[in-house]
């Protein structure tokens, strides 16, 4: 099981919540190719010690629209950079991929 504010890079921790009918990963700071390792190795620690139900929780998505929200009200351009294929499918899931501007090439 993940230990809470377990950190595999400086810039990501993942801090692990139990409840009786879940566990939570509460992702903070960057996820990226680097950072996705620590992530499925502590999902596949969860899911060993017999989670029924894993959520991840990405609060970074509320912070993204957020921004969006800020740069929308002060009248300026906002822009997300390209994604790879895994985190363009996350904003689709979620149901933001149609609501956010992503660029089409790296800026």
């Amino acid at each position: 099981m993940a230990a809470e504010g377990e950190r595999g890079h400086w810039n990501f921790d993942i801090t692990s919540v139990v409840h009786p009918n879940r566990h939570t990963l509460v992702l903070s700071g960057e996820l990226d190719i680097s950072t996705a390792v620590d992530l499925q190795r502590v999902v596949a620690q969860v899911c060993a010690d017999g989670a029924r139900k894993v959520v991840l929780d990405l609060t970074g998505l509320r912070a993204v629209l957020a921004s969006q929200s800020v740069c929308r009200d002060h009248g300026i351009e906002f822009v997300l950079t390209p994604a790879s294929a895994a985190v363009r499918r996350v904003f689709e899931i979620a149901g933001l991929i149609d609501a956010l501007p992503f660029a089409r090439v790296a800026i």
